[in-house]
């Protein structure tokens, strides 16, 4: 037992001096690695004061150089003030004047050739613009169509931020299927940032759709029972809005009160459109230029004015293809309005004999509006 104990502990003994010797070898060369580290830090550092010294010596030249240019660009401005001065010492010419005929000279002695000249150019620039003209026109045509039936057919709705277009489909799209089904007109999301677009041939279904849109987007709360209460409310309020632009056209005019029926009726001139025209603002210009016309002519200048109003208004009451001029002047008997403005509606598409010169003043003026680009 002895003996194994003197074993061990001899084994300790050199365990124990083997991981004194691994220490000190371990410590000897982390002092070597961290001699070397040093070493290469203050190399860095010694490099890096060398490059800044040699910036800073460059800039100081830079700057001493910039100095130069600057003296001698003054140099030069101060010697070219004094050739022209001396010039015009000489000549007894200023400047301007000296240029005056030296252009004079230049022009006398080369008319012809300047003339021939611009000529020449004129015709360079007229073959050019025709051909770019020509370009410009053929890639118009492919867009025409397209922009009119958008311009026509579709309205864009502003929206405070993109969040509105969630709540503006719902839940499993319960808010865009029933807005669409509720107004007849189909509302388009898509990637544009901040807006919607209303899709629908029917004008006033169109514009219907967009108040309630807006007032629903202004108030914020976006579900079915709201959009039909906002809807409902927006249709009961557009006879309000039809009258309200039926007086406007009136006061434009400077016509006196109509019937109610009849405002209305001019009111809703606003939500149609005729051949891509504003039945609203060709009611309008017609009767601005009847009036025109009539002065000219000698004939009742308010008379004209309010057959080239009402001229169309067949055209708000018709909804199955009839003829607007028969429809018209049905209701306009109806109404009890004078015989030259029935007359006017119903013949300024010459369907019937015109029978006073006013009939004739409304058809040329008609003409007028619904021709002009």
């Amino acid at each position: 037992m002895n003996r194994v104990k003197e074993i061990e502990e001899e084994y300790l003994e050199n365990a124990k001096m083997k991981c004194d010797e691994i220490i000190e070898q371990a410590e000897k060369k982390a002092e070597k690695i961290e001699e070397q580290r040093l070493a290469k830090m203050e190399e860095i550092q010694n490099r890096l004061l060398d490059r800044e010294e040699k910036m800073e010596q460059r800039l100081e030249k830079l700057e001493e150089e910039k100095t130069k240019v600057v003296e001698l660009r003054q140099e030069a401005e101060e010697l070219k003030k004094q050739q022209k001065d001396k010039l015009s010492e000489i000549s007894q010419l200023t400047e301007t004047e000296a240029k005056e005929q030296i252009f004079a000279r230049v022009e006398e002695e080369n008319k012809e050739e300047i003339v021939r000249f611009i000529e020449k150019y004129k015709r360079i620039k007229i073959e050019e613009a025709d051909t770019e003209a020509a370009k410009i026109v053929v890639n118009s045509l492919q867009k025409i169509a397209t922009q009119t039936i958008s311009e026509f057919t579709t309205k864009t709705v502003e929206l405070p931020n993109d969040e509105f277009k969630g709540k503006l489909i719902g839940r499993e799209g319960r808010n865009i299927s029933f807005f669409e089904k509720t107004t007849g007109v189909e509302l388009i999301i898509d990637d544009t940032p901040g807006v919607v677009r209303l899709s629908s041939f029917d004008h006033e279904k169109r514009f219907i759709a967009a108040k309630t849109l807006e007032l629903l987007i202004k108030d914020g709360r976006i579900n079915p029972v709201y959009i039909e209460k906002i809807y409902n409310q927006v249709v009961e309020d557009l006879q309000n809005f039809f009258m309200e632009k039926g007086k406007e056209a009136l006061n434009t005019l400077n016509l006196p009160m109509m019937k109610p029926e009849i405002v209305s009726v001019i009111g809703k001139f606003y939500l149609r459109f005729s051949y891509g025209q504003s039945l609203w603002t060709h009611a309008v210009e017609v009767a601005k230029i009847s009036e025109a016309l009539a002065i000219e002519l000698g004939l009742d200048p308010v008379m004209a004015k309010k057959a080239g109003l009402l001229h169309d208004v067949g055209k708000v009451l018709s909804t199955t293809g009839e003829s607007h001029t028969q429809l018209g002047a049905d209701m306009l008997r109806k109404w009890g309005v004078d015989p030259i403005i029935i007359n006017a509606a119903e013949s300024h598409h010459y369907d019937v004999p015109m029978t006073h010169p006013i009939s004739w003043v409304v058809a040329a003026a008609d003409a007028m509006s619904a021709s002009r680009p």
